[in-house]
């Protein structure tokens, strides 16, 4: 990329910002409605939980993407800015190749206690029971 301005890379790792966050947003979903998943973060876990609902995730997973995207963009001329990037990007590269290693090998791995999975109209952790029925705790 000789030749490209600090602002042309931040432009582009935006860009790839963006797209690495829907990824890992449709994959999230994709999991969390069919086989499950144990959620890393401790605030989507909440959204989910309190909720019973993708949506509010979806729109803090849009709120904070957006709001990072938006201050990189707005400071992109700054080395800062720059570096900000790139380590959001090398993130989420690291998180993409989590999900592969996760795909590859979900069906192989126990099920944690912490495992939550959307039934029906309500998000259920299988392993906390309670009167015969599952319920999130």
């Amino acid at each position: 990329m000789a030749g490209t301005t600090r602002s042309e890379r931040v432009i582009w790792l935006l860009g790839g910002i963006i797209f690495l966050s829907l990824a890992d947003l449709v994959l999230t979903i994709s999991y969390l409605t069919s086989v499950g998943m144990s959620e890393g973060n401790p605030i989507a876990l909440w959204l989910l939980q309190s909720t019973d609902s993708v949506w509010p995730l979806a729109l803090y997973k849009a709120f904070t993407v957006a709001v990072c995207v938006t201050l990189l963009y707005k400071t992109r001329h700054l080395r800062q800015s720059e570096l900000a990037s790139w380590c959001a990007v090398l993130i989420l590269v690291a998180l993409s190749i989590w999900w592969n290693q996760y795909s590859r090998y979900q069906a192989l791995l126990p099920m944690a206690e912490d495992h939550i999975v959307m039934i029906g109209d309500s998000f259920e952790q299988p392993l906390l029971q309670s009167d015969d029925k599952f319920s999130i705790q």
